[in-house]
């Protein structure tokens, strides 16, 4: 399992770079307009979908077959991925959580860490298993559309709508919908982290 995290770290940095260069950008753009959250929501959503990258640069070099040789198993393939995915999660929420703590007052926080743990996990939750099962390929197409709609939904729920009746029936429904959400999220990460390991025993590589 260590040299797995280790090759797929090795490829962040060979592969991913363009990932780092798009993450500055986007802190910049959130340090000039701080009242606009999307770019750091596009910011957790890149992070969550690294491990699905990283995926699709296995299956073109086909390191995926050539990994049957060495003593890993499926289930330990799948895990490292989802380790990936943890921790480019963790660390949106380190940047999340220092983006806050400088421009706004702790009392965002815990609503701001819930929001990038919906959009750092529930991406990368509905599109790994179908991209163990499928292949990348056939799984990329959802990628955008799920970009798209995370971004949508999270910066809905941040700016509270677009006039004072949507805030003033958004703001306290986040008291409870928000965390309800990142608590979702967790488990449906969990349950896609089981999946994934089912469906990808079952495929042949």
């Amino acid at each position: 399992m260590k040299g797995l995290l280790v090759k797929d770290f090795y490829m962040m940095i060979g592969y991913c770079r363009s990932f780092l260069l798009v993450s500055v950008v986007f802190i910049g753009l959130f340090v000039v307009e701080p009242s606009n959250f999307f770019f750091l929501l596009m910011l957790c959503i890149m992070l969550g979908m690294l491990p699905t990258t990283l995926l699709s640069y296995d299956e073109r070099e086909h390191w995926n077959v050539y990994s049957q040789v060495f003593p890993i198993s499926k289930a330990q393939y799948v895990s490292a991925k989802y380790l990936i995915g943890l921790l480019c999660t963790i660390l949106a929420a380190a940047v999340v959580a220092t983006s806050c703590l400088v421009r706004f007052e702790a009392v965002s926080l815990i609503p701001l860490l819930c929001i990038s743990l919906v959009c750092s996990l529930i991406p990368a939750a509905l599109l790994l298993p179908l991209s163990f099962r499928f292949g990348t390929e056939k799984a990329r197409y959802l990628y955008f559309v799920f970009m798209s709609l995370a971004a949508f939904v999270g910066a809905f729920l941040i700016s509270g709508g677009d006039d004072a009746g949507g805030r003033s029936v958004l703001i306290p429904m986040m008291n409870w919908i928000v965390p309800l959400l990142s608590t979702g999220a967790v488990v449906l990460y969990g349950a896609s982290w089981l999946l994934s390991i089912t469906w990808y025993r079952r495929r042949e590589v």
